[in-house]
């Protein structure tokens, strides 16, 4: 039996820390403050139409995040936005490019400027605005060639299933330090090449063009590649509740370099995710299973014995036939991961769900030989079948 070699899953990491500079001039006289005793009211015509992290922010901070996020996309050297201080424009910086992912062309640099009785942001901007504009004109373009390609947008597993296949199919893990374009959805969906921070910004533009609620969700990933390390990934809302998906998870390589499109983070549960995912910067309460991938097209057991060999049989005669060779179960519980395990590799009973496979497809495939992937953390196994 040929053993299909480790995974390397691409490393998680991210690159999100602001830098906020204070500067105080008071030798200017302004107006008075005009926000006082006005409530904010969410933008819902510019920037995403699911902002999560602006509903975090208090009236003020709310303030400065509309003034923002109105002008950003002249580039203007200055915003005037309500007298706040260092830590609150954290806050605000933080939520306005978690909530909007066509803010790819903004840096990581924020200065806080006071004059009179005004205060002032200015944003850095890592590429100019005739560049902005041509880049803004070619995201856009892919954008809309996926949209024009979703087969039945009114469904929503699938419109989401189809986003994640374009974004793993389409895109490379990258991390380059200080390199913010990686970090980006243009990264992401126009060069093909991104970090965490890109799958996930691309995920959130795509399901929001798709008009899907989704947010960016940020925390601690913990893998073989690197343990507790900084990470981003998305909550979805899928037929009326939420759930967990990691893109960049779903896109591992082996290590002959052969790119896999994997759904182990299709749609998961807050117990499901737990495993790998932590620190959450919001917290979604995602209780409900489904959505989760692996029980909505039935490869998820529940429980395991012989009898469900058959079940598999049908399951991988069902991809073949559709075209494809990667099968991926789940199982409900590390006991009954183990006993599936136990059973199908350790004593070798693969080669029966081979056979039987054999008598309800027409693809000619090897029932001697396969590859296998186990994944004690989400209690999957994956075989890789040897078409002809």
């Amino acid at each position: 039996m040929k053993r299909l070699v480790s995974f390397l899953f691409k490393a998680a990491l991210c690159v999100f820390a602001l830098v906020i500079g204070v500067h105080v001039a008071n030798n200017v006289v302004d107006s008075a403050d005009p926000w006082k005793n006005k409530s904010p009211e969410k933008l819902t015509d510019i920037g995403s139409p699911y902002k999560f992290y602006y509903e975090e922010l208090n009236d003020t901070e709310k303030h400065a995040y509309n003034e923002i996020l109105s002008n950003i996309y002249t580039m203007p050297e200055k915003v005037r936005i309500p007298d706040i201080d260092g830590e609150q424009l954290d806050r605000i910086f933080s939520a306005l490019l978690a909530d909007n992912p066509d803010l790819f062309f903004v840096g990581r640099k924020c200065t806080l400027t006071a004059k009179g009785l005004s205060t002032y942001c200015a944003v850095e901007y890592y590429i100019d605005y005739e560049t902005y504009l041509n880049q803004k004109a070619e995201l856009e373009k892919v954008c809309s060639e996926v949209m024009a390609s979703l087969t039945d947008p009114e469904d929503e597993f699938r419109t989401e299933l189809e986003i994640h296949d374009f974004i793993v199919e389409n895109c490379a893990y990258r991390l380059e330090k200080g390199e913010f374009v990686y970090s980006s959805a243009y990264g992401a969906l126009v060069n093909g090449e991104a970090a965490c921070e890109g799958y996930s910004k691309a995920a959130k533009l795509l399901l929001d063009m798709a008009g899907m609620e989704s947010a960016v969700v940020s925390g601690i990933s913990d893998n073989t590649e690197d343990p507790e390390g900084p990470h981003m990934w998305n909550a979805v809302k899928v037929n009326g509740d939420f759930y967990y998906l990691d893109c960049t998870w779903d896109d591992p390589v082996s290590e002959s370099g052969k790119e896999m499109v994997m759904y182990a983070y299709f749609n998961l549960n807050d117990e499901m995710i737990a495993a790998t995912h932590s620190d959450f910067s919001y917290e979604f309460n995602c209780t409900a299973t489904a959505e989760n991938y692996y029980i909505k097209t039935g490869s998820y057991f529940e429980s395991y014995d012989r009898s469900d060999e058959k079940k598999i049989s049908s399951i991988v005669a069902n991809e073949l036939n559709s075209g494809g060779n990667v099968i991926q179960l789940r199982f409900g519980s590390k006991k009954v991961y183990n006993e599936a395990v136990s059973e199908l590799i350790d004593s070798g009973r693969l080669y029966n769900v081979l056979k039987g496979a054999k008598g309800k497809t027409k693809v000619n495939f090897s029932t001697e030989s396969l590859s296998y992937y186990k994944d004690s953390g989400q209690l999957l196994v994956t075989l890789v079948i040897e078409t002809k």
